[in-house]
């Protein structure tokens, strides 16, 4: 029998390693914004809920909505730990100032619960200061998500 010579465990480099523990911290992040996304999901629910009862919708505007809810909590968990005015500045900030809601509802084609449901949710989550006031004109601002 020939004998050849015994292999051994290749070493890895510091670059590697890096690597490696680059993936584990990222998996542990992306663990951690899971947990938090649950987490707001399960404190805001009844608002979500309570603007569902308010509103008739329909099944494709209340998937809207909750997808709205989905994506507002992200926006939530994205910049809960914010702490000076340079971490907010990829947030944009429409501004209604007495703009008619029937507009809104020509243009886009909504219907005007739709609209209503989703600046109440808004409001729900802090992601807006919106009012409507009884001539149906919206005052206020709403971070765009």
């Amino acid at each position: 029998m020939k004998r050849g010579k015994k292999s051994r465990k290749r070493k890895r480099g510091p670059a590697a390693r890096s690597r490696i523990r680059a993936k584990a911290l990222f998996a542990q992040e992306l663990e951690r914004k899971q947990q938090r996304l649950k987490e707001l999901e399960e404190e805001t629910r009844e608002c979500y809920e309570s603007v569902l009862e308010r509103y008739p919708l329909s099944e494709n505007d209340r998937l809207s909505l909750e997808h709205e809810w989905q994506i507002g909590l992200e926006v939530i968990a994205e910049y809960e730990n914010a702490t000076g005015p340079d971490d907010y500045y990829d947030l944009f900030i429409h501004t209604y100032d007495s703009e008619p809601l029937g507009n809104l509802v020509v243009e886009t084609g909504i219907e005007e619960a739709a609209w209503r449901s989703g600046f109440d949710l808004a409001n729900a989550l802090g992601l807006a200061m919106i009012t409507i006031d009884a001539a149906g004109n919206i005052n206020g601002e709403i971070i765009e998500y």
